[in-house]
């Protein structure tokens, strides 16, 4: 029977009045029947079945209005309007999905609503990473907390917008304090926490040019003290990595010209200085005269090359300054200097020779001609050479 039916639901608590009305109809109907009024009662009747089915019709509407309200209370934090609402639902319809699941939220509502006030308070309080916190909290103890799931994404975003703040600041600090690779993480951050961004791009870019610009001023600097140094072959590799790296710098230019030059005049220099022997040539003396020239008009005063100067000066005149050489033979052996002349035969003879390498060759009828070999060097002991034929030359006859 529906009045039955309505009565194991427990209608009277969800929808009292209203059944109360539908049995005064029934209770009315079963007085006309029992005065025997068939018609009457017959009509009274169906007013009363048709309160009755209006009441069963209504359960869902009805189970949707408690679900509202309960959903409300859930999203306002009102847990005991949430269990009275939810409370009816199961009432109702004892097994209902949304029921159980709205009862068992109510119950986890103080907990999840405590974190959320938490998390809200220490937002107005601009404590944004606690309130990340509670709010995540607040999810994980009731994932659908709409509060909270409306909140955290502005907290998210806040702390978002800090964090490329800080960054960006950081970044501008450490391009101010030429820390260029501090600069480039710092706004590669910025770049993370906004990708779609602009302003990091341009930071990096500050800071790639200030770390560009700080290795150029290294090069600089490394060529400068290259060139106080005089190390002029290391100031010309500096100065070619700058044009490399900018073909306008023009400082870069005119060093590169300046070291190459300085450079090159060091090597020829050097290598006179290293070979003094071979200034008695008279072709080499008049280069090596105009090397010193040139060094001479520079006139810069560096120690380096003031001393090659001095060197090549003292190396010049000791060149041409004749040293004793004392020639010992046989009298049978014909000698003859290389680019001196023929000296003929003797016992000994002494000659006076220009610092410098010099070749003796010794020549004898039926022996073997004899080469010797000799140094003639400023400030050292005039050597003796001996120079005579004393292997005879197989198959000759000498009757």
């Amino acid at each position: 029977m529906l009045q039955e039916e309505l009565q194991e639901r427990d209608i009277e608590s969800w929808a009292g009045e209203d059944f109360s009305a539908a049995q005064a109809l029934a209770d009315e109907a079963d007085g006309i029947y029992r005065q025997r009024k068939f018609m009457q009662a017959l009509e009274k009747y169906r007013e009363s079945l048709a309160a009755f089915q209006q009441l069963r019709d209504s359960i869902p509407e009805r189970i949707e209005q408690h679900l509202a309200e309960g959903h409300q209370a859930l999203n306002s934090g009102d847990a005991e309007s949430a269990h009275k609402a939810f409370d009816l639902v199961l009432t109702i319809s004892d097994e209902h999905p949304r029921g159980i699941k709205g009862k068992a939220r109510a119950e986890k509502l103080p907990e999840a609503w405590q974190h959320f006030t938490s998390g809200k308070k220490a937002y107005s309080g601009n404590d944004l990473d606690a309130a990340r916190e509670a709010l995540q909290q607040s999810l994980s103890v009731d994932p659908e907390t709409q509060a909270a799931r409306e909140l955290l994404p502005e907290v998210l975003a806040a702390i978002t917008e800090r964090d490329y703040s800080q960054a960006m600041s950081a970044g501008y600090a450490a391009i101010a304090a030429e820390n260029f690779t501090s600069a480039q993480e710092a706004f590669k951050r910025a770049q993370k926490l906004k990708p779609a961004a602009g302003e990091p791009q341009i930071g990096l870019q500050q800071a790639i040019n200030g770390i560009e610009q700080h290795r150029i001023d290294q090069l600089f600097s490394r060529a400068r003290q290259q060139e106080e140094s005089e190390d002029w072959h290391g100031a010309v590799k500096s100065y070619t990595k700058l044009v490399e790296k900018d073909a306008s710098l023009v400082s870069a230019i005119t060093g590169k010209a300046r070291a190459e030059a300085r450079a090159q005049l060091d090597d020829q220099l050097q290598a006179l200085l290293d070979d003094p022997l071979t200034l008695g040539n008279s072709k080499r003396n008049r280069y090596a005269r105009g090397v010193l020239a040139d060094a001479r008009q520079i006139n810069s005063g560096t120690p380096r090359l003031q001393q090659q100067i001095e060197g090549l000066e003292n190396a010049l005149t000791r060149a041409l300054i004749p040293l004793p050489v004392r020639l010992r033979s046989d009298s049978s052996t014909s000698v003859t200097i290389y680019h001196v002349g023929r000296l003929g035969n003797f016992d000994q003879r002494e000659i006076t020779l220009k610092p410098g390498r010099y070749t003796a060759v010794g020549t004898r009828e039926g022996y073997r001609d004899v080469r010797r070999e000799f140094t003639v060097a400023p400030g050292e002991e005039p050597p003796t050479v001996v120079i005579q034929c004393a292997e005879k030359i197989n198959g000759v006859n000498n009757t």
